[in-house]
């Protein structure tokens, strides 16, 4: 027997209710103590079934045709560089298990663990089919058609699938005197750094969510242009949404000549809700070189089984205040109390804390999705409702994905800041995120990332929140 932690928080549905006076995941600047996470007892790992006898392309098997991911050279050229592995032995829902502490991303659903690096690229897929099934809902491929035209001030992108057309646009801003293809950063909309952006000679590329994903319309049905032409994923929830619009304007900047926006030198940004989406963006296309989420919150880079224990966002925002995750994360909540009883809420928030042990994964494995490519999380140490101390634990355990792979200097994270204004502009992030551009979008190899910096509050031990080690992988 174990015993789960006690999510006894009566404010926490309150709070968070309350806390979006910036579109997502504002609170007071306050910070509370995360009890730790006990031990997992033998016998409470997930029920994931087995692979099939004679999986090639399982993470105990070999990758033929896609080959291995290069470490010095870790962006693709393709969407998904695992789209060829061969997934099997997802747990069915029923079959979920109670797990206290966050899951071994270096064991496979076939129940071996990895031994190479070069078995991460069937592990990622096989990650991000639990992330598709269990929370964020299905992110098809590139559609029948894409096409579009890039101009010095905007993208226009054009689909036509399943009979159906729909297109959208973003602006661009490009750096004072560029000349030939600058890199670039879609900013999910806007940016406290777009002039440090611009000053760094990268473009930025202004992305309007709403065109593609309007996560205020949910009935009848969701609107935007990756509903109007996937109109059989409804289920799927905005960030899959949005994320598909970032890899297909990738498309568009692929097949436009690279003229004016290099395509193999693309960040993504947000900050808050835009930072939930900036971090799956980058998660679900490989073609994306550096991702940098900022005060993303629930759904964003903390784990959601350590998001209630600290007081955080409420889990139940991800469906009921915004449909950020698919429908079928439904499974993980307990829903339906008027909004206007406080206690009804926070004792169904409390049990939906519960539920989030039986996910079969959690967002350290979506960084390892993002892994080996750049990563810097800006972190805001000020806002309880943020998960600040979920977040650096999440971290941490992401590091040990990059660090197994050899690329942990590939990892930044910075939340030692003096300012909590949310998503205001801070100059303790100037000075990493040039570097990881320079890194990571101008291909300057001695630019120095890596940086783990956390605030001292939110500072914690990872040992007691894994039960598993840090393979060698050869």
């Amino acid at each position: 027997m174990h015993h789960k932690l006690q999510l006894t928080s009566p404010m926490i549905a309150l709070s968070a209710l309350a806390a979006f006076a910036c579109g997502s995941d504002e609170s007071s600047p306050t910070t509370r103590q995360m009890p730790e996470l006990p031990a997992m007892n033998a016998g409470d790992t997930p029920g994931t079934g087995n692979s099939p006898e004679g999986q090639a392309n399982g993470p105990g098997g070999t990758n033929e045709g896609q080959g291995p991911i290069d470490i010095a050279h870790p962006t693709a050229s393709v969407e998904d560089r695992g789209e060829d592995c061969q997934v099997s032995g997802m747990p069915a829902p029923a079959d979920l298990q109670d797990q206290l502490t966050l899951p071994d991303p270096f064991l496979g659903l076939n129940g071996q663990r990895l031994t190479s690096k070069s078995q991460w690229r069937c592990r990622r897929e096989e990650i991000r089919k639990l992330g598709e099934s269990f929370i964020y809902g299905s992110k098809p491929s590139k559609p029948e058609s894409v096409s579009g035209e890039v101009t010095p001030t905007s993208i226009t992108v054009n689909l036509q699938n399943q009979g159906l057309s729909a297109s959208f646009k973003a602006t661009i801003t490009l750096p004072p005197g560029a000349s030939g293809p600058v890199p670039a950063i879609i900013g999910y909309g806007g940016s406290s750094f777009q002039q440090t952006i611009l000053d760094e000679g990268v473009a930025f590329i202004n992305y309007s969510l709403a065109s593609v994903g309007d996560e205020t319309t949910k009935t009848p049905s969701k609107a935007g242009a990756f509903y109007a032409v996937n109109p059989d994923r409804e289920d799927t929830g905005m960030l899959v949404a949005w994320a598909w619009g970032v890899s297909r304007m990738i498309d568009v900047l692929e097949s436009s000549g690279s003229e004016l926006i290099n395509p193999k030198a693309i960040g993504v940004h947000g900050c808050s809700r835009s930072g939930k989406g900036a971090f799956i963006a980058g998660a679900f296309d490989e073609r994306v070189a550096l991702t940098i989420p900022m005060e993303s919150g629930m759904s964003g880079v903390p784990a959601f089984r350590m998001i209630v224990p600290e007081g955080g966002e409420v889990l139940r925002n991800a469906i009921e205040y915004r449909p950020w995750a698919g429908d079928t994360y439904n499974q993980f909540l307990v829903l339906g109390a008027p909004q206007t009883d406080m206690a009804a809420l926070a004792a169904q928030n409390e049990q939906s804390g519960q539920l989030q042990f039986k996910l079969p994964l959690d967002t350290h494995e979506v960084i390892g999705m993002v892994a080996p490519r750049g990563l810097f999380v800006m972190g805001n140490p000020y806002i309880a409702n943020l998960a600040p101390k979920a977040e650096d634990i999440t971290v941490q355990a992401g590091l040990q994905i990059y660090t197994a792979l050899g690329a942990a200097e590939n990892l930044t994270y910075v939340s030692n800041i003096a300012d909590g204004t949310h998503c205001s502009f801070r100059p303790e992030f100037v000075a990493p995120l040039q570097q990881n551009m320079r890194k990571f979008l101008k291909g300057d190899t001695s630019a120095e990332t890596g940086q783990i910096d956390p605030h001292a509050s939110v500072a914690g031990d990872l040992a007691p929140s894994i039960t598993w080690d840090t393979p060698g992988l050869q």
